[in-house]
């Protein structure tokens, strides 16, 4: 993982991957992440590439019920970004970004978004 630690770039499946510290407390630290997204748009809440569209509140839901360790609240990120995700995590985020992004890939692909 390539970056300071509040903003890092990492490779997760020949994709390029980064989160972005948006807010760090003594207890937890709130992140958006990012996922390179070939032909995909990004509209308020939403992704869309062809005819597929995916609510980016459904792959929030997908990280929440997974029950990673250490990921407080997953949710739609601020709908003026391209991020994927919102996580508040009270871990260090290297210790639960590779199973976020693992849940949120597996999400993505069960549907044939990527």
């Amino acid at each position: 993982m390539d970056g300071r630690d509040d903003n890092v770039t990492f490779t997760y499946s020949g994709r390029i991957v980064k989160w972005q510290t948006l807010e760090r407390a003594k207890d937890y630290e709130t992140v958006v992440v990012f996922m390179e997204m070939e032909g995909v748009e990004h509209a308020g809440y939403l992704m869309r590439k062809g005819d597929v569209v995916i609510a980016k509140g459904e792959v929030a839901k997908a990280v929440r019920d997974a029950g990673i360790e250490g990921v407080e609240m997953a949710v739609a990120p601020p709908l003026d970004t391209n991020a994927l995700i919102m996580l508040r995590v009270n871990r260090p985020v290297k210790d639960v970004i590779v199973d976020v992004v693992d849940i949120a890939f597996g999400f993505l692909r069960e549907r044939g978004f990527i």
